[in-house]
């Protein structure tokens, strides 16, 4: 945590990198008014535009600042200054499931599911409270603290920059998500995005995390967008883990279906399936058409 920052924000006092992606870095803080040590997410400087993007920027913040829920990361504060959006938030104290796939390649199908277990929890808080979509759940935003615990982070962040960039720029090709994992209605760039399409996207991690590999394996990231809305399917799970078994393979097809209406309806069913595939039972059927899932059956 060397990189000294290009930015000075009152109250804090910044001591280091903890990470950085395309969209955002991450730094760890002090808040100095509560002395408490904190992440600080920076957005890009294309985020920083006018004044209606900063009000629509704090009004998504807010919304994410209201979830209280011990497996999502904490919200405290966002705001604007200097030219430079950034979010305050709980600090974990931990790794990333990206960073353990990056380090040991695939993950085990039993922890999987309890990783799933553990997002969907959380996400049916979200949902079910707040009408909360994440719009991008993948490995890199599921964290595991130092005890243990799981917490999907960066809940609300994705849609609120994303909204602000495409109104900017007026751009019909800004999508919401990763290409990876985005659900068929992302690409499509439905304003009227639901849970089902945050169960398409665990799905897409699921497959990911057992497997090692992404759903579209060494596509770019137009080829991925474009397979998850055409025919294109995946292999299926088990030609890659050998063990993960029929019932989770049924599990992962229904899940990653095309059409959102083939999917669970809502995360309690989604954890209804869940328990199903870890007690040895299939979960309840999806009537899929012919290539209807984003993962061909064996």
């Amino acid at each position: 945590m060397s990189e000294i920052p290009a930015f000075m924000l009152p109250n804090f006092e910044v001591m280091g990198l903890l990470g950085r992606g395309g969209m955002a870095s991450v730094w760890k803080a002090r808040q100095i008014s509560l002395d408490r040590f904190v992440a600080i997410k920076i957005l890009a400087s294309s985020f920083a535009t006018d004044p209606e993007d900063v009000k629509r920027f704090r009004m998504e913040a807010r919304s994410a600042a209201q979830l209280k829920h011990p497996g999502i990361v904490q919200v405290y504060d966002a705001n604007f200054s200097d030219g430079v959006y950034y979010f305050v938030m709980e600090l974990v104290d931990g790794y990333t499931m990206g960073d353990l796939l990056r380090r040991k390649g695939h993950i085990s199908v039993e922890d999987t599911l309890t990783v799933a277990e553990s997002v969907a929890v959380a996400m049916d808080y979200a949902w079910s409270h707040y009408h909360m979509v994440h719009c991008d759940i993948k490995p890199d935003n599921i964290m595991v603290d130092c005890d243990g615990s799981l917490k999907v982070t960066d809940l609300g962040l994705c849609r609120s920059v994303t909204l602000a960039k495409v109104e900017n720029t007026g751009k019909a090709d800004e999508i919401l998500g990763t290409p990876a994992y985005m659900s068929p209605e992302q690409v499509y760039g439905s304003d009227k995005l639901d849970c089902r399409s945050d169960i398409y996207e665990l799905g897409a991690t699921m497959y990911h995390m057992v497997t090692g590999r992404m759903l579209f394996q060494g596509k770019t990231d137009d080829e991925m967008i474009h397979c998850h809305v055409d025919t294109s399917q995946a292999p299926d799970v088990r030609d890659f883990a050998v063990h993960a078994g029929g019932a989770f393979a049924l599990l992962l097809e229904k899940m990653l279906a095309k059409d959102a209406s083939h999917r669970q309806r809502d995360w309690k069913l989604l954890l209804a399936d869940l328990t199903r595939v870890r007690e040895g039972h299939p979960p309840w059927p999806a009537l899929l058409p012919p290539l209807g899932s984003s993962m061909k059956r064996k």
